[in-house]
């Protein structure tokens, strides 16, 4: 991996991390073991870890110079960390992934040389290499091979495989930090950009491998989370203006969990069905809550 401090540097690798101990030493290998030519560096951003998160980037930052360590540590929160992370960084672009995914092996080679010529780069979510064949089929497939939108009013950049300019970046404010948000931020970050006339480019050899949650009480509250943020992301268009998505447009979900109920007596098909199942209560919290039905 080569680097050029300060203007020169072409992209700063932002992986934000809370107490990821297991996951962040696989992500780490992956992403240095590049074969880019261009200048580039790794950010690990460590918020609010409570395990050894923070110590073992550290040995990698006494091996390897192009790896750094930040801290984020003022609050807890995913957006906040991102922040934290790419005002430190030194490159011209940014990309993110999480620290219990896996960069592909051409991830940071395809980022990179996509963000020379586009301001907002996405790629496809590998599911098959971290999940069952049942949990990674549970929330469909389509993200592997195409890119993915917003109800087809807007595209939609993953935040786990994201890439942009600093300049763009700073045009449009960031990443918006409220806890609200969670599961939904770079869906509401590619609005803005959306807004803004920023074109969203699909690398599709800046692969990512994704790794869902397992446990069926984390997969509940992740679903109801993400689930809650969708109507306020709704809210957020029709005050702009904008189109909205169907009122009813998840119907087939609804239909899925009653086709599909049995499952609750399978432990190894359980975690997909409650991940929906919360999701879709979610979706119905923030319909109430944002004024904004969305089912």
């Amino acid at each position: 991996m080569t680097t050029n401090a300060g203007h020169g540097l072409e992209l700063s690798v932002i992986v934000p991390a809370h107490n990821e101990e297991l996951a962040i030493s696989n992500q780490i290998d992956a992403i240095t073991a590049s074969d880019w030519d261009g200048s580039w560096e790794l950010i690990v951003v460590d918020n609010c870890s409570t395990d050894a998160t923070a110590e073992i980037v550290r040995e990698y930052s006494r091996r390897d110079p192009h790896v750094r360590l930040v801290q984020a540590s003022d609050q807890p929160g995913r957006n906040y960390a991102r922040n934290v992370g790419i005002n430190a960084s030194q490159a011209r672009s940014f990309a993110l992934t999480d620290a219990d995914d896996i960069a592909g092996p051409g991830w940071v080679r395809a980022m990179g040389t996509a963000l020379r010529d586009h301001e907002l780069v996405t790629g496809p979510l590998e599911l098959g290499r971290l999940n069952s064949d049942f949990l990674a089929s549970s929330r469909g497939r389509r993200h592997e091979s195409s890119s993915p939108s917003f109800h087809n009013i807007f595209p939609a950049a993953h935040g786990n495989n994201f890439g942009m300019r600093r300049d763009a970046w700073t045009r449009i404010g960031g990443f918006d930090e409220d806890p609200r948000l969670l599961g939904s931020e770079d869906i509401e970050i590619s609005m803005r950009a959306w807004l803004d006339g920023i074109d969203l480019y699909f690398a599709t050899d800046a692969v990512v491998h994704y790794r869902y949650r397992t446990e069926p009480q984390v997969l509940w509250q992740q679903g109801r989370r993400y689930g809650r943020s969708r109507p306020m992301l709704v809210r957020k268009l029709i005050e702009a203006g904008q189109p909205r998505p169907a009122r009813f447009g998840g119907w087939r979900s609804w239909a899925w969990l009653a086709m599909h109920a049995p499952d609750l007596l399978r432990p190894e098909r359980r975690a997909g069905w409650v991940w929906v199942a919360g999701n879709r209560l979610g979706q119905l919290e923030g319909s109430i809550r944002y004024r904004a039905l969305f089912l």
